[in-house]
């Protein structure tokens, strides 16, 4: 019966509303690539992209008794897409300052980050910006935040005096912190040109 009825939007969405999951998987297979290129020019973030889509068409099915009364679904899908993207942004720039205030308050001697918060884009954020620093820089940092060695512990491998390791640290958070601010911001620059677009 689908099969007949594939190009048939208007009955799609009726048997979707009434449970039918074959009808649904072929609106959600009708629209997954506009929807994808559509999201992906705006946030240019696979990741995000897939969230967002994956969002939609949960939301979708949850209330699906409502999707008989859609009058234009390729509207209302694409308004949909809109508003989960401004909202990635949102939570995203929101997750970014977070990260950024806890560099902030972070103690120079402190050398777990176990309790930072955990958010995929920002995390993937964060690794960057930890790879593009000065080689001993990153090398001391890392070795401070991933392998959990005290400073004296660094000094010692690397032939360094104390102090210079801990500059060290404080010039590679003072850039982390800096970094993800100007990122923050960025996203939610990101945010309102979207709100804009029409």
């Amino acid at each position: 019966m689908i099969t007949k009825l594939l190009y048939d939007e208007n009955e799609l969405l009726e048997l979707a509303s009434s449970g039918n999951e074959q009808a649904f998987a072929t609106l959600f297979h009708t629209y997954k690539k506009k929807l994808y290129g559509y999201l992906f020019r705006l946030t240019e973030s696979n990741e995000i992209t897939e969230d967002i889509i994956q969002e939609i068409f949960l939301k979708l099915w949850k209330d699906k008794s409502e999707l008989v009364n859609i009058v234009k679904f390729d509207a209302y899908l694409f308004r949909m897409a809109k508003n989960q993207a401004i909202n990635a942004f949102k939570n995203v720039a929101r997750q970014t300052m977070l990260y950024a205030e806890y560099f902030d308050t972070q103690d120079i001697e402190v050398n777990s980050t176990d309790n930072m918060i955990q958010f995929d884009e920002t995390q993937k954020l964060l690794k960057q910006i930890i790879e593009n620093l000065p080689p001993q820089q990153k090398l001391i940092f890392k070795l401070s935040r991933e392998q959990y060695l005290k400073h004296d512990e660094i000094a010692e491998m690397l032939n360094l005096s104390p102090s210079t390791v801990k500059n060290h640290i404080i010039q590679a958070i003072n850039t982390i912190k800096h970094k993800l601010k100007y990122q923050a911001a960025m996203y939610i620059f990101y945010m309102f040109w979207i709100m804009l677009k029409k």
